[in-house]
């Protein structure tokens, strides 16, 4: 048995895929296998595999199958995991020689469900944005802890992604987590219930990755042609399962936290009719709004008081015309602008 599986689907990544399996390849930590699922890619991302194999003798577990989108691919592939842990990487990114060694010790120390690193941003402009992925201010002083030692935060204290996080496979298939099959966000239902269930996580103060957002085949370059309503449909679901099954209220601050935060954050890349059904579908699922004093953010507070009681086209109107003329004057973000207005009109 391999101490790691990584799982990589492989989606029309000619351009950064030779330097992502470069990468792993040079690894400090050799005891791993490298899955990864050709997801009916039409550029050379296939021949870049197989030249990999005939180069490294069959380095690379190669699974081809029709294009089903990254959720579908990552569950398909996790089926041939033999490996002790399991790691879900992206075909487009870089990765720090010391990734698979850093996170596996940590593992292999803590006997954690998770384990989870840092990450850094590769910008379109070529700068490098530093220390993503975890937010210290909010966690536990434990080397180990779970969401009974954060309550109020477990949902909250790292990204929603999969790319930073070290699996113990027999956890994933102890509760048969599984990515959903969406266009984009596909692993936020598997990152938010993996770290609701977990009975142990851990951390690394290290950026390990390099998160690429240069790839214009990517499906977070796509976003404003990807978001749906299926985003709130995710968190829907999770709060049927958490709430309904579990009966856990004490995680409801935390939770609702980051609905709505994500919820808002995807409303930011809208665009026409699909904006109009997405606030349509915000109104419709967030009637009830929290107290104001549960909001991390406030800004969020006041937005979502906004949808409620605005119409749809007066509201599009003050934010994304209004506030974004005064953001392009100021030179700020519009949610900053939101925010002097509405949190005590500080000197912009």
């Amino acid at each position: 048995m391999k101490k790691i599986s990584i799982v990589m689907p492989v989606y029309n990544s000619e351009l950064y895929l030779g330097e992502a399996i470069e990468s792993i390849r040079n690894q400090t930590f050799k005891d791993f296998e490298l899955i990864c699922i050709n997801d009916g890619s039409t550029d050379k991302s296939l021949e870049i595999l197989n030249n990999f194999n005939k180069k490294y003798n069959n380095f690379i577990k190669i699974i081809s199958t029709e294009n089903q989108g990254a959720g579908a691919a990552r569950n398909f592939g996790f089926q041939f995991v033999e490996g002790e842990t399991t790691i879900f990487l992206d075909s487009d990114d870089c990765f720090y020689p010391n990734l698979l060694e850093e996170l596996y010790n940590q593992y292999s120390k803590t006997k954690a469900d998770i384990t989870i690193c840092k990450y850094s941003i590769a910008k379109p402009n070529g700068n490098i944005v530093e220390s993503k992925g975890i937010n210290y201010n909010i966690l536990s002083n434990k080397e180990i802890f779970n969401k009974y030692d954060i309550p109020n935060f477990i949902f909250n204290f790292t990204n929603y992604s999969v790319r930073n996080k070290l699996y113990n496979t027999d956890f994933i298939k102890k509760y048969n987590i599984q990515f959903e099959n969406v266009p984009i966000g596909n692993d936020v239902f598997f990152c938010l219930l993996s770290l609701f269930l977990a009975d142990k996580i851990t951390t690394i103060r290290k950026n390990l990755i390099t998160y690429n957002t240069l790839n214009k085949n990517s499906i977070t370059s796509q976003k404003s042609k990807l978001i749906n309503t299926y985003q709130i449909e995710t968190y829907k679901k999770l709060e049927k399962l958490i709430f309904t099954n579990f009966k856990n209220d004490i995680f409801k601050k935390s939770f609702y936290n980051e609905y709505i935060s994500h919820v808002l954050k995807c409303l930011n890349y809208t665009r026409g009719q699909v904006r109009i059904n997405y606030i349509n579908k915000i109104k419709e699922n967030l009637k009830k709004i929290p107290p104001k004093q549960d909001f991390y953010n406030p800004v969020n507070y006041y937005k979502l008081l906004l949808i409620q009681k605005l119409p749809i086209w007066l509201y599009i109107f003050l934010y994304y015309k209004v506030l974004c003329s005064l953001s392009r004057f100021f030179k700020i973000h519009p949610s900053q602008v939101f925010n002097h207005i509405f949190c005590g009109f500080k000197t912009l």
